[in-house]
C-alpha cells in the first residue's frame, strides 16, 4: 500500500506461556487505508461499495456470480444492516 495510506505503527507481541517468543506486528489505521483507496483516482472508479445484479444478456434470464458484490450474500447482508439501523433509530 502506498505511503499515503497512513503511518506504519509497530508493536511487539508476546504471550504469557512463551514470554521469550516476541513477535513484531506492523499495521496501519484501517480507516486511513480505506480512505486512501477511495481517494485514489485510478482505483476509485473500480471499487464497488454496493451489491449489483449482473446478467449475461438483456433478457435477464441468466445471472452472473463472479465477484463478491454480485452474489446473493451481499444483498442479504445489506438488507439486514438496513433493518438493524432502522430498528435502533
Amino acid at each position: 500500500m502506498p505511503e499515503k495510506a497512513g503511518q506504519w505503527k509497530t508493536k511487539l507481541l508476546s504471550f504469557q506461556d512463551r514470554p521469550d517468543d516476541v513477535f513484531t506486528i506492523r499495521y496501519r489505521n484501517p480507516v486511513e487505508a480505506i480512505q486512501s483507496l477511495w481517494k485514489d483516482d485510478e482505483l476509485s472508479p473500480h471499487i464497488k461499495v454496493s451489491p449489483t445484479k449482473v446478467y449475461s444478456s438483456e433478457d435477464r434470464e441468466t445471472r452472473i456470480f463472479d465477484e463478491m458484490w454480485t452474489g446473493k450474500w451481499w444483498h442479504v447482508i445489506q438488507v439486514c444492516y438496513f433493518l438493524i439501523l432502522n430498528f435502533w433509530h
